[in-house]
């Protein structure tokens, strides 16, 4: 299983199943990062595997979606390929919570609101399910999806969240009435 990231500035990436924090444990950074970025997401499961899928088909190939936030531990990120590798592969740094939901309820209800120690730290009320359908067919371009698989797709470029400094970051989120993220960052 993948997640498959269809990053802010358009590009597509790859990040290990072993980064998905599925359940909102807390995260322990290692100690040699000192700073965190993130970038929100609207993410959905992959439903079967395709290769080239065409716009027509997109939405047959996914099941369930769900809005999370990908975590950057920003002093990897050196501006080397190799680094920002690195940065995308650290565990359980993809916070994209299960339960999910049916693609339905994003055209119904689909404000996310995602806080950092209780204040907004984002605001997102124009999702789209084209936005997720284009992530489809722009990664099969690509790369084979496998069931399974997520698909997510920044809403934001990286932002700063916490450092080393901060010594606990609480972060909540909600989709519509339903709390999908809630989770703190101990340093």
């Amino acid at each position: 299983m993948n997640i498959i990231v269809k990053t802010s500035s358009g590009h597509i990436t790859v990040r290990p199943d072993t980064t998905w924090e599925k359940d909102n444990e807390d995260f322990y950074p290692p100690e040699f990062v000192d700073e965190l970025t993130y970038s929100p997401v609207l993410f959905a499961r992959i439903l079967k595997p395709g290769r080239s899928v065409g716009r027509k088909f997109a939405s047959r190939y996914y099941d369930s979606i769900g809005f999370g936030v990908l975590l950057y531990p920003e002093n990897m990120l050196d501006g080397t390929p190799e680094g920002y590798a690195q940065a995308i592969s650290l565990d359980h740094t993809s916070f994209l919570p299960s339960p999910m939901f049916p693609p339905k309820r994003l055209e119904k209800n689909g404000h996310f609101r995602l806080l950092r120690n209780e204040h907004d730290l984002f605001v997102f009320d124009q999702p789209s399910l084209n936005m997720i359908e284009d992530a489809i067919v722009e990664a099969t371009k690509l790369l084979y999806i496998r069931t399974g698989d997520l698909i997510a797709v920044e809403l934001s470029a990286r932002t700063p969240l916490t450092t080393r400094n901060n010594a606990i970051t609480n972060i909540t989120g909600t989709f519509g009435q339903d709390k999908v993220l809630d989770f703190q960052i101990i340093f």
